[in-house]
């Protein structure tokens, strides 16, 4: 069996590579919403272990970016929400230390209500700043707000034709920018070199509606790009982006992201669906009979990604459901319900796993085989966005604020 190392390590020796306890992107440093810093807030409220507080204006369920010392975040508003936002925050105190406005190329065929174009979390290094929105438009800043470069997606390949727009994150592998357009056009997977915003390569995909974001593992020293969406879970080989091995057993439509603990890859989609557990390694091609290690009923799994975290594997149905299995065979180790509705995807680490619900509750409970609730905490507002962490600290977006929260 190969070895499976998580791309964080990859990261971290690239030459523009942020800090390990930066939350460079989507669900974190390897894109698994997996954070390895201890002494993490319990307990909270929208004033209790309150750093600071700030007013959010526009559209928008990304997540906030921490780099250093600055936190980045995306939104857009206008009657088509084609008014595009980026603005920088000083991490320490909340102050505004730049606005990016800029104009969107294209308008989707549908969107998001509470995110308009700014669904996409934006991806960040130690230089730059790169953000997709809705609209077709990537973006790269540096971290003073200056333009490095911009393509039009839209105008390039096609507006983004997706009933709920756009929603996958972009992804940092080293010098490599990933993403993924899932759509009812001609679907792709893009690589681009994150200095020059040029393609290295684009692979088109036999993919319909998706949402989900990209994940990258390295096996056997190579980097393989790992894409969930419509009916397959596949791999390409980040180098060239030729699809190396797939994977069948998804519904049609697809919004969590995949994960990674070990050597396997876990992904989950739609309603009444199954969780999948898929074996890694080099060999290629169809491998649904070889390597699906376990499968399992999912229940109305539909928009939260899933966490895997110390040998368990954790989601929660939008219904509020939590479930944990044993990561290795399956096995259900609890059910539980907890209060609310769920867009959010999950946060795992110092031994907890956090739920965060819709009507903005966070829901603290201890990793392990069994249940145990830690407290719930109460934001008295709308939460879509999935939590960052950096330095023991959460940076939480609601419908109306950003917090800073720290114990």
């Amino acid at each position: 069996m190969s070895r499976l190392i998580p791309v964080v390590f990859v990261l971290l020796f690239s030459a523009s590579a942020v800090r390990a306890d930066d939350w460079p992107g989507w669900r974190g440093p390897a894109g698994t919403g997996i954070t390895n810093e201890t002494d993490l807030p319990v307990s909270w409220s929208a004033t209790d272990n309150v750093r600071w507080k700030i007013s959010l204006e526009g559209a928008g369920v990304s997540s906030p970016v921490v780099v250093g010392e600055r936190v980045f975040l995306t939104a857009s508003d206008g009657r088509f929400n084609d008014q595009l936002h980026v603005t920088c925050y000083d991490r320490s105190k909340g102050e505004l230390l730049w606005h990016v406005k800029l104009f969107g190329s294209a308008v989707s065929e549908g969107q998001y209500a509470p995110g308009g174009m700014a669904v996409p979390t934006p991806a960040a290094d130690a230089k730059r700043l790169y953000a997709l929105f809705g609209t077709g438009d990537l973006v790269c800043l540096d971290h003073d707000g200056k333009p490095v470069w911009m393509r039009s997606l839209a105008q390039e390949y096609g507006p983004f034709r997706n009933r709920w727009g756009m929603a996958a994150s972009p992804m940092l592998v080293g010098e490599l920018l990933v993403v993924q357009v899932d759509h009812w056009g001609e679907s792709y997977l893009l690589g681009i070199d994150a200095a020059t915003g040029a393609n290295r390569w684009r692979t088109v995909r036999e993919a319909s509606v998706n949402w989900t974001s990209p994940l990258a593992v390295t096996v056997k020293g190579r980097t393989q790009i790992v894409a969930a969406g419509t009916y397959k879970v596949k791999g390409y080989d980040a180098k060239d982006g030729s699809e190396l091995w797939s994977v069948q057993g998804l519904e049609m439509q697809c919004i969590p992201s995949p994960v990674t603990e070990g050597e396997m890859i876990y992904a989950v989609s739609g309603r009444n669906s199954f969780n999948l557990a898929i074996r890694l390694d080099t060999q290629r091609g169809d491998l649904t009979k070889s390597h699906l290690a376990w499968k399992a009923k999912a229940g109305a799994t539909y928009v939260p990604s899933p966490v895997c975290y110390q040998g368990l594997y954790y989601y929660v149905e939008d219904t509020g459901i939590a479930t944990c299995l044993d990561a290795r065979t399956g096995k259900l180790m609890w059910r539980e319900r907890l209060n609310g509705q769920f867009h959010a995807s999950l946060l795992a680490g110092d031994g907890k796993v956090y739920f965060t619900s819709m009507e903005g509750t966070v829901s603290v409970v201890q990793a392990g085989r069994s249940f145990k609730l830690l407290s719930q905490n109460d934001m008295g507002e709308a939460i879509m966005a999935s939590l960052s962490v950096s330095r023991g600290e959460f940076f939480i977006r609601s419908d109306k604020h950003l917090y800073c929260i720290r114990r």
